[in-house]
């Protein structure tokens, strides 16, 4: 395989993210997600306008995703972050890459604190954002308004930067 790259996805690869998200959502997780509950799926440029999304790629092919959607001028949202089953752990590095993305543009735009909910039975992503710096949160924290929680047997967490 060539060299994986993270970059900004462009417009006509929405379909490719789409397919790609929620196969890994209901495919591996079995969630049970639908494209219309998800409406950052539906429209990645208007979703992610005042922050970004990107993607990690070789070959033309997408490894890994992830988004980060202000809130407000303190609060953003770490959201999809996602990478292909076989293409995780630290040998090839692709959530590490994602995410040290997403935490430079999030310092380089004044972001105090990075959210996320993850599913309770993601274990493997608790402990890579645990190692990360981010703490659970206790059900019931206070979130900042804005901040739209799935509610699908969910994990809060956070990470001030």
């Amino acid at each position: 395989m060539e060299k994986i790259i993270v970059r900004r996805y462009l417009k006509w690869e929405e379909t490719q993210i789409r397919d790609f998200v929620l196969g890994i959502q209901n495919g591996e997780f079995g969630l049970g997600f639908l494209p219309e509950e998800q409406p950052d799926l539906l429209d990645l440029n208007k979703f992610y306008s005042s922050g970004g999304f990107w993607i990690a790629t070789a070959e033309a092919k997408i490894y890994g995703t992830i988004g980060f959607q202000k809130i407000d001028d303190r609060n953003g949202v770490l959201r999809k972050m996602f990478v292909a089953k076989d293409f995780r752990g630290s040998e090839v590095g692709i959530a590490q890459k994602l995410f040290d993305k997403l935490k430079e543009f999030a310092l380089e735009t004044g972001m105090e604190f990075v959210f996320l909910d993850t599913p309770s039975i993601a274990v493997a992503s608790h402990r890579f954002y645990v190692r990360n710096g981010f703490i659970e949160l206790p059900i019931g924290s206070t979130l900042p308004k804005g901040y739209s929680y799935p509610d699908r047997n969910s994990k809060i967490f956070m990470l001030k930067l």
